[in-house]
């Protein structure tokens, strides 16, 4: 597409309605084009988007020794946390998570989700049991509220790199249906948001105490956590991070397969079929893994476990599955985990890991570091399990390797992931394309009075709403944003940019967006207001078609209304009269003084048709007024350009 020149814009101001007319765009002039008032940049935080050079992260080492009883159905062990205080501020208390509370009868997200929903608490009585909790050795009494917990210090914690050792003996039950993050299914378990974890402290709200109510995410501090399971001697665990005993718990056949997948582009069963089918063990076995440079850590365990494995660039890519329950659709586990770490690596950011896991379960899709739960794929389908695999694997990146505040922004990990998966998608399935499923499912939840602007936090969203608001709807602002305002190579370099940026960091929506305006060049403020804080939608109207002679010359005159508050780039197909087409762009800045306007360009003949968007993956909400006379065709909705390969650290 060509931008036309010359270009020449006449602006009509805007007027009162009348009878017959209903223009429902602002008429406040300039509105649409100010910039969005983001907290003043600091020392910790530039006005460019990046890091300042005060920027500060506390950070959080655990140690963990818990025991799984499947008789009781319970956990229960101690955690040992080594937590420093790098801010500039004396602290006296610390907040705590404890997650599993959630599960209490009466908490406050029972209340807030029904049952049978998927964030639903089922009846279970559940909730973190705490002993002996004490810091620096001295006892300390716990003031608990649902899932936050505050400690307070006996003696303050001095700011730049002061340490406080916090421990405790604590066990939950484990709940059959953990708000489909956790859970358990006869003999398999699955195990997350299992320990005390620290809230954040940073310099936007000092401490994040925002309850867990199960439809928001997480917000956690990074660290090293070492943690050890014992487990009945017949079961296999998978977890985050990397085994330190396979000595102790695999044989030496075992071993050596284990050893031969971490070179190997081939599958490599670790423990085969005949092998999971095992008559289980007497006693107990104790599993010990070791993860650095993480905010959290999960894990899984079975007596029946297949555990295939491959590797990539000396990524360890595992698959855990029972053979039974997945019906041949976890056969290429595996290969799919290595497919999705190696496409994000290429094109986003390396994987920073040195092993990724995927367990087939009872969760329909978790994530946490080196560590995902997929459903098992009970339809046999391995698409969907690929599917699945890459979206939760997506998350390795956004938030793991950059720890955005997921249970206030979800689109800044859910939305951002969605965004990425299209391109592994459409790289494993050619001809493939996310555009209609995302704008349909938009569609829905407009019709159905769920919309909210983006920047609405997850728990406060109608469960209907939550793909549409938390996913979709910001891939689809992210799609439209690198193909129609600023060009792929532009976005993914600023996308890119973001990501090494804030790699093991805390960035907010501001840092995101100062990010992506300084890298481009562009003062992107009316996009941001339009896609994040409010729910309006994109409607412009092609409203008259003319043509003017300039001497020799010929110009098409186009009058284009916005419908809305939206503003966009105009993008015009004209048609002329011999059949050809020509495509021509005008810049968002034509909005500035109006809710109409008046472009022209060049013309190399008489025009008898046009219409706007020549590419029909720009999501305007109402077609039918978009074309004018004979109007030509729009392009197909193909898919879009997969990102160059080149990221890098």
């Amino acid at each position: 597409m060509r931008l036309a020149e010359p270009v020449t814009l006449t602006i009509a101001l805007p007027h009162d309605s009348t009878e017959g007319e209903t223009p429902s765009a602002s008429v406040v002039p300039l509105i649409p084009l100010n910039r969005i008032d983001w907290p003043a940049p600091s020392v910790y935080r530039s006005a460019s988007g990046e890091p300042g050079p005060a920027y500060w992260q506390q950070r959080a080492d655990y140690r963990l020794s818990v025991t799984l009883d499947t008789t009781a159905k319970r956990v229960s062990g101690t955690v040992r946390i080594r937590y420093t205080n790098n801010s500039p501020d004396t602290l006296r208390f610390v907040w705590l998570q404890l997650d599993q509370n959630l599960y209490r009868t009466g908490s406050k997200g029972s209340a807030l989700f029904s049952q049978e929903s998927r964030w639903g608490v089922r009846g279970f009585a559940g909730g973190d049991e705490l002993s002996a909790v004490t810091v620096d050795g001295e006892s300390v009494t716990p003031h608990v509220d649902d899932t936050m917990m505050r400690l307070d210090l006996p003696h303050p914690l001095p700011p730049r790199g002061a340490q406080a050792t916090i421990a405790m003996a604590y066990r939950f039950n484990v709940p059959e249906h953990g708000s489909d993050r956790m859970g358990r299914d006869k003999t398999l378990y699955e195990v997350a948001q299992w320990y005390p974890r620290m809230a954040v402290y940073d310099d936007v709200r000092g401490w994040n105490t925002d309850p867990y109510l199960g439809q928001g995410e997480f917000y956690l501090e990074y660290g090293d956590i070492d943690y050890d399971i014992t487990a009945p001697a017949g079961y296999t665990i998978a977890g985050s991070g990397v085994l330190q005993n396979a000595d102790e718990v695999l044989s030496a056949t075992q071993r050596e397969r284990l050893v031969r997948a971490a070179t190997s582009s081939d599958q490599v069963a670790i423990i085969t079929r005949a092998e999971a089918q095992a008559t289980p063990a007497a006693g107990t076995k104790t599993w010990r893994f070791r993860a650095e440079h993480v905010r959290d850590v999960a894990w899984a365990g079975a007596p029946d476990f297949r555990w295939e494995a491959t590797s990539w660039n000396g990524i360890l890519c595992q698959a855990y599955f029972q053979h039974d329950r997945t019906k041949g659709s976890w056969d290429k586990g595996a290969e799919m985990t290595r497919w999705t770490i190696r496409t994000y690596s290429e094109l986003f950011f390396p994987y920073p890991y040195p092993q990724a896991t995927s367990v087939a379960g009872p969760v329909g899709g978790m994530e946490y570091p080196m560590f995902v739960m997929v459903e098992y794929g009970s339809n046999g389908d391995p698409n969907t399990v690929f599917g699945t695999i890459d979206h939760e694997h997506g998350h390795e990146w956004y938030p793991m390797l950059v720890g955005s505040n997921e249970r206030r922004y979800a689109w800044q990990d859910e939305g951002f992931n969605t965004y990425i998966n299209g391109f592994s998608n459409e790289r494993r399935y050619p001809g493939t394309n996310a555009y209609d499923s995302a704008l349909d499912d938009w569609h829905r939840v407009v019709a159905a009075g769920f919309d909210a602007p983006l920047m609405t936090a997850p728990d406060q969203l109608d469960p209907p709403a939550l793909g549409a608001i938390g996913y979709d709807k910001p891939a689809l602002a992210l799609l439209t944003l690198r193909n129609h305002v600023l060009g792929a190579e532009t976005f993914d370099l600023a996308f890119r940019e973001y990501t090494r940026r804030w790699a093991f960091k805390h960035p907010t929506p501001g840092d995101f967006f100062r990010t992506i305006e300084n890298v481009s060049g562009r003062d992107l403020g009316w996009f941001w207001r339009s896609w994040w804080y409010s729910t309006d939608k994109l409607d412009l109207a092609l409203t008259k078609v003319e043509m003017r002679a300039m001497g020799a010359e010929r110009e098409v005159m186009l009058e284009v209304s916005r419908q809305t508050d939206v503003i966009f780039p105009v993008e015009v197909r004209v048609k002329y009269e011999d059949g050809s087409v020509e495509d021509l762009a005008f810049p968002a800045e034509a909005w500035g003084r109006g809710v109409t306007v008046h472009l022209s360009a060049p013309a190399r003949g008489r025009v008898v048709g046009a219409r706007l968007w020549p590419d029909a993956s720009v999501p305007d909400w109402n077609a039918a007024n978009d074309v004018w006379g004979d109007a030509p065709n729009a392009d197909a909705r193909l898919p879009v350009t997969i990102p160059k390969s080149g990221a890098r650290r």
